[in-house]
């Protein structure tokens, strides 16, 4: 299939019809010519895909944005996140629909009815009041905890300057009952820090210093799964 007529339009011409700026020559050209108007069928899908593509990719994710509100970020990134929200609608509307949904009282997190309490053991890893290795470059792997059928998966990374980052997953038969469960993380020596599970089960903490830790995992229906406590060392 050709053009109706030569030359045949160019590039700038069909997007211009596109982008809704041809002269009225170009619009009476596509109603009769069935190649440009495949042509700019075609440009307009590539434009459409390239939207979806691109759509809220520079937006911070859900958890950080929860995570900003709730004032868990690190100074650095809070800046960052800030300097974002004040430019981005999208976030802007997230942020406010978060606070709406957090001023529900049955779903303020310090409010949540505790109506079980686990406490895991110890089944995979280092010994029973563990070390982490893999800071000290032995890596005997992550380790894992066992509460009532709730598998906990703890995975440590090193940072520099005596600081680690610490990697979880949670697997449970009812795993949709864990999303968006609270981790909170105690440090003897430190503020507490706090963090929510995904669909999948994880969670992270980016950047905490060597020392003892204790993790509490709560669920939506208020299952407290308790972590012994573990030494980072360094």
């Amino acid at each position: 299939m050709k053009c109706i007529t030569s030359p045949a339009l160019d590039d700038t011409q069909i997007i211009s019809y596109v982008e809704g700026e041809a002269d009225d020559a170009i619009v009476a050209h596509m109603k009769e010519c069935p190649y440009c108007a495949e042509r700019a069928s075609q440009l307009t899908l590539f434009q459409k895909r390239l939207r979806t593509q691109l759509y809220r990719s520079t937006c911070p994710s859900s958890i950080e944005l929860g995570d900003y509100h709730l004032g868990l970020l690190l100074d650095s990134q809070k800046l960052v996140v800030a300097q974002h929200i004040r430019g981005c609608p999208h976030c802007r509307r997230e942020i406010a629909e978060l606070e709406e949904f957090l001023a529900e009282p049955d779903m303020q997190p310090d409010l949540l009815r505790t109506a079980k309490v686990l406490f895991a053991r110890l089944v995979g890893g280092s010994g029973s009041t563990p070390a982490f290795g893999a800071l000290r470059g032995e890596a005997k792997g992550p380790l894992v905890f066992e509460a009532d059928g709730i598998v906990i998966t703890l995975d440590v990374q090193p940072k520099p300057n005596r600081w680690a980052s610490i990697l979880g997953q949670v697997a449970a038969e009812d795993q949709d009952q864990w999303t968006g469960a609270f981790v909170k993380l105690q440090q003897a020596d430190g503020p507490e820090l706090a963090a929510s599970l995904d669909d999948l089960g994880a969670f992270a903490f980016e950047t905490i210093p060597a020392g003892s830790i204790e993790l509490k995992i709560t669920s939506a229906n208020g299952i407290e799964v308790q972590i012994p406590k573990i030494d980072i060392a360094i």
